[in-house]
């Protein structure tokens, strides 16, 4: 453990065991956050939103919405396979049952750190919170405890904001566009699916040769932000980066992408070429679920959230908040203040 203590807030970087996306153990990382002045509120699980470099895990430093909790809640934040510990590892981006699992398994291994603490808060009881890639992994880490780990972990609540959780709509509605807002998510949704189910997916066929040179000069060394690679970018336009056969879903290659698309969202389709009508729920969430989107997203298809409330729609623990907020990175200001009004409530 790296230890690191401030006025407020004690703050470590921790190993422990979880699981990859075969199942096979191995020792991942995380970043424990722990106030210092006051009792804390509660404890917080916060799986973080899409990041491209190493030196974004929450390990080396804690994402923006971790930050804003951390001075009134235990905080837990996992790298993921694919950063931290296991920077080596391709990160099976999207593979939400994986995410969900590192979250919980953290929560496991921390337990009796928080025990030895004494912080006179209940250790079974945890809020949930994330954003964009976040927010679905937060939805999937809900749906782990619901399904596993009811008897031992109570969930409080749920906040998830701007989340990809039907990952066949993102890939869709992105590809529609003839500019994205932020390209560099298609190669890494594309090669991060093939390597969660390992569909070995060919660079060649989906990217284009200026793609193939980004991708290896910006993407696999994990060594540079989101932000950088959108000032290095010199277009936004789609035709630039992907093939024509990249979007062919009759082509093998891409009907083996969608079907780990179909794999990794929160709704499944009996049919592969997506038909809205065939959605289906894959569990009914239990306890109070807090769904927000930004109507005129720009990166995660507010589409995603439709798709979601049309399987839980009706379910009264579940509160659905969508409106033109603004693009991806807008909104997320406006959903943490919105889930600090809910739980000053």
């Amino acid at each position: 453990m790296c230890l690191s203590l401030s006025a407020e807030v004690l703050e470590r970087a921790v190993l422990y065991p979880s699981v990859d996306q075969h199942g096979d153990s191995l020792t991942v990382s995380g970043r424990l956050m722990v106030p210092q002045d006051s009792t804390p509120k509660g404890i917080m699980l916060i799986p973080h939103y899409t990041i491209f470099s190493n030196q974004e895990a929450p390990s080396n430093r804690p994402t923006h919405d971790a930050k804003t909790f951390r001075d009134r809640y235990v905080v837990l934040q996992p790298d993921y396979v694919g950063y931290g510990a296991t920077a080596d590892r391709m990160h099976p981006y999207l593979r939400g049952d994986v995410a969900a699992r590192n979250t919980v398994d953290m929560y496991l291994a921390m337990l009796p750190v928080l025990d030895s603490m004494a912080l006179g808060i209940p250790l079974d009881s945890v809020y949930i919170l994330g954003y964009s890639q976040g927010g679905a992994s937060a939805v999937w880490t809900l749906k782990l405890i619901e399904e596993e780990y009811a008897d031992r972990i109570h969930v409080i609540s749920c906040f998830a904001g701007g989340g990809p959780y039907d990952v066949a709509t993102t890939y869709d509605e992105s590809c529609l566009h003839s500019q994205y807002a932020m390209p560099m998510i298609i190669p890494i949704l594309i090669m991060g699916t093939s390597a969660a189910y390992d569909l070995d997916l060919q660079q060649d066929f989906f990217f284009t040769p200026a793609m193939k040179r980004a991708y290896a000069k910006w993407i696999e060394p994990k060594n540079v932000s989101p932000f950088d690679i959108y000032l290095r970018m010199p277009n936004h336009f789609l035709r630039y980066w992907l093939t024509p056969e990249a979007l062919d879903k009759t082509h093998p290659q891409t009907q083996r992408l969608y079907s780990g698309l179909m794999r990794s969202s929160l709704v499944h389709y009996p049919i592969l070429e997506g038909e809205t009508d065939s959605i289906i729920p894959t569990w009914t969430p239990k306890a109070p679920l807090y769904i927000f989107h930004s109507t005129n997203d720009d990166t995660v298809p507010f589409r995603c959230s439709q798709h979601l409330q049309r399987c839980y729609g009706n379910l009264p623990n579940i509160t659905w908040d969508f409106d033109k907020y603004g693009h991806h990175i807008q909104a997320v200001r406006l959903f943490i203040d919105h889930v600090e009004e809910l739980l000053a409530q």
